[in-house]
Formats: C-alpha cells, sequence, structure tokens
C-alpha cells in the first residue's frame, strides 16, 4: 500500500479546495464528543484528527435511518467523508453482504457507496467502552477505504487504499515520499494505542467467544442481572455499525405512494411480532439473547464475519448502564461452570 507524507498546513490547503468541489463530512468536537459536520472555509481548522471514532456510526452514509425506496430515488450527492474509523470500516463488510451481494440487492446502498469517498484516521484517545482488540479490530484501519490519516508530528501519513484515493491526490507536489523514521514513529503510535485498548479490557475475557453459539436458553441469561437494567430503547442497534434490520412503510400523499424504509431494532418489543399477536422472542432475556447471539453466531453462520466491531456504541449509549463485555463474559464463565 502506497504511503506518502503531507505537512497539517498542505493538508488543510488541500482540504479547502476540495470543498469548492464535493461535500465533506469530517469529526468536530461538541460537549468533548465528536459528531460528523459538513465542512467550510470557517471550520476546517477545527475538524478533530487525534482522538477517536465519532458518536454516530459511519453506516448513516450509507444506510440512512429513513430513506424513500419507492419511487426511486435517481440522484445521489458526491460525498467525501473523513475521520472513518477501523470499527466502522469493519462494519462495512457486513454491510455489503447485506444490501449489494445475494438475491436481493438495495439500489439506493449501491449507488451511495459508488458517490462515497472515505478519508479514514487511525484512533489516538479511544473511550473506556472500545473493545475493538478483543474482537481481532486494531485501532487502526487496514482496509476498505480510499485515503487513511496517520498524525505524525506536524503533518500526516497518508496511505492510499484505492485507485480513487490514487486519482483524490493526483499529481498534487505537497505529498511526498514518506521515511523510515516516519513510518517508525507511526508504528510506535499505534502499537502505543493497541496497549490502551487492552489496558481497558483486561477484565473481560472474549478468548472463547465461540462458545456462545447455541446459548439459547433463557435460564443462562436471567442470571445476568445486568440485562433487567435494558428498557428496550434501541440505541445499541441504531448506533452498531452492523445492525441492518428495517421496516419498509407504505406512505400516500394526496394520491402519491411512497415505500420508505426505516430503521428496526431487535430490542423492540414488537420486533418480529406476527399480525396474530404472537412473537418468537416475547421476554428481555429472549430478546437480549436474540441481539448477542445475532453478532457472535447468527452473522458468523450467514456472513463468515463477526457482527460486531468493538466500537462501544451499544456500551456508552446505553441508558440502562449495560456493559456488553461483562454480559459476555459472564455468560461465558457461566457456561463452562455449568
Amino acid at each position: 500500500m502506497e504511503k506518502l507524507y503531507i505537512k497539517t498546513d498542505d493538508w488543510q490547503g488541500f482540504i479547502k479546495e476540495k470543498i469548492k468541489e464535493k461535500i465533506i463530512y469530517a469529526p468536530f468536537e461538541e460537549n468533548n464528543l465528536l459528531f460528523y459536520q459538513i465542512v467550510d472555509e470557517k471550520n476546517i481548522e477545527k475538524i478533530v484528527y487525534n482522538r477517536i471514532r465519532t458518536v454516530e456510526p459511519f453506516k448513516i452514509f450509507l444506510f440512512p435511518f429513513k430513506e424513500r425506496i419507492l419511487p426511486e430515488i435517481n440522484q445521489l450527492n458526491n460525498v467525501i467523508v473523513m475521520g472513518v474509523t477501523s470499527c466502522d470500516l469493519k462494519g462495512l463488510e457486513i454491510l455489503d453482504k447485506v444490501f449489494m451481494e445475494g438475491e436481493f440487492k438495495d439500489p439506493n446502498y449501491k449507488k451511495r457507496k459508488e458517490n462515497l469517498f472515505v478519508i479514514s484516521f487511525d484512533c489516538n484517545e479511544p473511550y473506556d467502552s472500545c473493545f475493538c482488540w478483543l474482537v481481532g479490530v486494531n485501532p487502526y484501519p487496514e482496509k476498505n477505504f480510499d485515503l487513511n490519516l496517520s498524525l505524525i508530528e506536524d503533518g500526516f501519513i497518508v496511505e492510499i487504499g484505492s485507485q480513487k484515493g490514487k486519482e483524490f491526490i493526483g499529481d498534487d507536489r505537497r505529498f511526498y515520499n514518506v521515511n523510515e523514521s516516519q513510518l517508525k514513529k507511526m508504528k510506535e503510535k499505534r502499537e502505543k494505542v493497541i496497549e490502551k485498548v487492552k489496558e481497558k479490557n483486561r477484565e473481560f475475557d472474549f478468548n472463547k467467544i465461540e462458545n456462545l453459539k447455541g446459548l439459547v436458553e433463557k435460564e443462562y441469561w436471567q442470571k445476568i442481572k445486568d440485562i433487567d437494567n435494558c428498557v428496550s430503547c434501541g440505541s445499541c442497534n441504531f448506533n452498531c455499525p452492523t445492525c441492518v434490520c428495517f421496516l419498509l412503510e407504505d406512505i400516500s400523499e394526496n394520491g402519491n405512494f411512497k415505500k420508505v424504509k426505516v430503521y428496526d431494532a431487535c430490542q423492540f418489543p414488537g420486533y418480529a411480532r406476527m399480525a396474530s399477536g404472537a412473537t418468537p422472542r416475547p421476554t428481555l432475556y429472549d430478546r437480549y439473547a436474540n441481539r448477542i447471539l445475532c453478532k457472535y453466531w447468527y452473522m458468523i453462520e450467514n456472513f463468515k464475519i463477526t457482527g460486531c466491531t468493538g466500537c462501544g456504541r451499544c456500551i456508552s449509549g446505553c441508558i440502562g448502564k449495560i456493559d456488553k463485555r461483562k454480559v459476555i463474559t459472564e455468560l461465558l464463565r457461566e457456561k463452562v461452570n455449568v
């Protein structure tokens, strides 16, 4: 993978030229958290490069919370998204399989992806809820990006991950070859961040995560008292990079028909409920088990990929203060001891 180097001031000048041509989103700080905002000349110097993932998942650019699917959307904007992190890029592998592969394909998803340019960032300051390392994901992007930025001293190492990325840079002379000293610093910085993630997860054990397979007995889940705190709000579903469930709504306004796709959540009491009122998951424990097993069993069976990227949004966004890492650790220990 080709790597170049650009100084911070030159990069800002480079992006300032690009905002004249494209819509660019980037992470900005608000109340000590990061959110995507559109970049303009007034805020370009406030883009946050040295932190962590945004509050909202990157999937919203490809799989919006609500969108029309009929009549078909013919035109979508070309968008550049900066600040995408490794956990969100890993989630793309599930989204691609659901919406672009197989017998049924989502035309909106395909169009959005074709019109999307991804500039990812290395993570530098992981949250206490981050656990990417536990599920085999490093806190720096390794694929699925067009360009990746690693902040080093007064500039960035820029990894080119696609032909689109190469064309985006073109022959701009502000980019030049990276040297061995810079590459060494990038490697050392990445290793330090891995150690930070490891340290935040010392008490949790995912080593036998495959033992969750088949763990459908309600009795196991009822023993985990933290699950009682779930209020079925759906935050863990909506903020997850790999949750893909949705409902279809038919809307008629003044004789005009629309079919709309909107997020659904397996934590909702009405999820999977049939017209008769019967449901395969009548209790909170059934629904919580379904969510966990979907990530660590069903998605592996269906897509050959773990459905969790360790972003920690399900933990930080949980009203009931449920730490999924603790739940899984307790479940695995309970199963071993039985």
